[in-house]
């Protein structure tokens, strides 16, 4: 279903750039002619995928307050990084 909006010179310039761009990069699989509403979509679908993934990151901020013996797990993580798993190299 295609739907008829009014956008701003300046973005519609920006999105026959897009649309040019994703046409000589081959962005989109199989997509060998990239019409302005294809990128659109694209830039559109990208965005919200961003968001999605921002959203995630920032929702497991502080997940860790509540979880007990935490400063006996960042001790146990310190200690293993300290142990080196690379093997030694005589020369």
């Amino acid at each position: 279903m295609y739907k008829t909006i009014k956008i701003p010179e300046e973005a519609y310039e920006e999105a026959k750039l897009l649309s040019e761009e994703l046409e000589k990069s081959k962005t989109i699989a199989g997509v060998f002619n990239v019409n302005l509403s294809t990128a659109i979509s694209y830039a559109i679908t990208k965005m919200l995928e961003n968001m999605r993934k921002r959203k995630r990151f920032i929702s497991s901020a502080g997940s860790w307050k509540d979880i007990e013996n935490l400063d006996k797990i960042k001790e146990e993580i310190y200690l293993d990084r300290k142990i080196s798993k690379r093997k030694e190299v005589l020369i």
